[in-house]
């Protein structure tokens, strides 16, 4: 199995989907090394958004990044925010505005001697659990240098595609699926990919969105439900249910299961609808913040679907 490592910039961009015309937003498009706010630019913001992370844990205080945006912020990997890592972000940010050749900010740290795993050379050895085959991935520091790999596991059902908010842009730095994803969003990622959605031919495409529009249950119904026939006759078509909240954001649940028994009781026939919530309220779950789940949970919720896929199938068979 090989070991995924963060990419650049332009390396998330070219992660596409040819048959659909989507892009497939990998863990490196929203969040990469130094871009803690997720626009696409390294630059003083983002130190900003570090050294604020970095008085909040200093003072007692809990941090406000997620655990993916500390993985961005953490640059020089000593698993602690602060203003060493401030200052790297500051120091490429001084560089490219005055360069005129630029640099992605991964190129410039190696420039500085701090380096990107390298895939193919690096000799890490794999242990695999085996519930979730994940790869302990965690390196050392080597030559004053510190190595950046994600703990992911490779996606054991390759004709996946999820669409979805910030909690599928959290399962993909755990698993590695193709997604259209955004932090913070609704419905209105559905309607603005709309014809690109429908061109997708022969995956299991699964919706997973709600959590930040619960009141719109209604809407994602229809839409969901209005699909063109050779969306739903090309494809398999799930959708996920809204999953729980822990915490300040407990409150939502009520609201959620609101959602998912309007979701699931009004879908087209040909729409399988996984309850995912009720299987993590039954196993238990964990989250980092009371909206956004730990690595083990997205591998839960990540194996949850792929053994209702395998099945199903085989019950068809």
């Amino acid at each position: 199995m090989k070991i995924k490592t963060l990419m650049s910039l332009a390396a998330a961009a070219a992660l596409v989907v040819p048959s659909a015309g989507i892009t497939a937003n990998g863990a490196a498009g929203l969040y990469v090394f130094g871009d803690v706010n997720g626009d696409g630019t390294v630059d003083a913001t983002d130190a900003s958004s570090v050294l604020a992370a970095y008085a909040s844990v200093s003072s007692g205080q809990e941090s406000p990044l997620y655990t993916y945006q500390e993985s961005a912020a953490d640059i020089n990997g000593d698993n602690i925010i602060d203003a060493v890592d401030a200052s790297m972000i500051l120091s490429y940010y001084a560089y490219v505005s005055v360069s005129d050749e630029g640099a992605i900010f991964t190129d410039f740290l190696e420039q500085h001697g701090i380096k990107q795993k390298n895939d193919e050379n690096s000799g890490a050895q794999e242990t695999a659990t085996p519930e979730a085959g994940i790869s302990d991935v965690q390196q050392p520091l080597v030559n004053g240098g510190a190595e950046y790999t994600l703990p992911r596991i490779d996606s054991e059902y390759a004709d996946m595609f999820w669409i979805g908010d910030s909690r599928t842009v959290g399962l993909s730095y755990n698993v590695a699926i193709d997604y259209l994803g955004e932090i913070g969003v609704g419905i209105a990622l559905l309607n603005r990919n709309h014809d690109s959605i429908c061109q997708i031919r022969n995956k299991t495409v699964i919706f997973n969105l709600g959590v930040n529009d619960l009141h719109n249950s209604r809407a994602y119904l229809n839409w969901y439900n209005s699909l063109p026939d050779e969306f739903l006759d090309n494809n398999k078509v799930i959708v996920l249910s809204v999953n729980p909240c822990s915490g300040s954001y407990e409150r939502l649940n009520s609201g959620i299961e609101e959602f998912n028994s309007t979701v699931r009781d009004g879908l087209d026939s040909r729409i399988t609808f996984l309850d995912s919530y009720g299987f993590l309220q039954w196993n238990g779950f964990s989250t980092s913040d009371g909206l956004h789940y730990t690595s083990g949970t997205y591998i839960s919720i990540y194996n949850f679907v792929n053994d209702a896929i395998n099945n199903e199938s085989a019950a068809e068979e």
